[in-house]
């Protein structure tokens, strides 16, 4: 080993070591210093990126919350036009009823008018034959005084009448 000690690269690879060693102390303070702003700097934007993280959550969570509402009033929405939609077709349904009806009601009222008219024209058309068929029995012979004449007249004008209202 004796050996090793007077030779000269022996001793320069110690003093390289040792300038290194004595080099490295001073960096290494300066390294630590530059280490711990580093790590600050990384500490900050971690919590920087939690509180981020933090409030994308609870704006997801708001989105969610505001997402399951819009579908609970889409529901709503689409019951009550669903009810409206009922509630018109019934207000139709029941103004086409009263129309309906009122138009039913007019058109018998129309029908009976005619029926009262129809039958006071056919009243009075067997009437007028009645009187025309009297007067013409009446006037064929000459007036008979008896009782018994003028119950065969009449008994002949109730047969024509019978005639004329059995066949109208």
């Amino acid at each position: 080993m004796m050996e090793e000690l007077q030779n000269p690269q022996f001793w320069m690879a110690v003093a390289f070591c040792l300038i290194v060693i004595l080099a490295i102390r001073p960096a290494k303070k300066k390294l630590s210093v530059w280490g711990e702003a580093q790590a600050q700097v990384v500490q900050k934007e971690l919590d920087s990126a939690a509180q981020l993280r933090k409030q994308a959550e609870e704006l997801y969570t708001e989105y969610e919350e505001h997402t399951k509402n819009l579908d609970k009033e889409r529901a709503q929405i689409l019951h009550s036009a669903e009810k409206e939609v009922v509630r018109i077709q019934q207000d139709a349904d029941e103004k086409l009823s009263q129309r309906l009806e009122y138009r039913k009601k007019d058109i018998q009222s129309k029908i009976q008018s005619i029926e009262e008219n129809a039958t006071q024209d056919i009243t009075n058309l067997l009437l007028d034959r009645v009187m025309t068929q009297t007067k013409e029995l009446l006037t064929d012979k000459p007036i008979r005084q008896t009782e018994k004449d003028m119950d065969d007249a009449l008994d002949k004008v109730f047969k024509i009448l019978e005639k004329q209202t059995s066949v109208n």
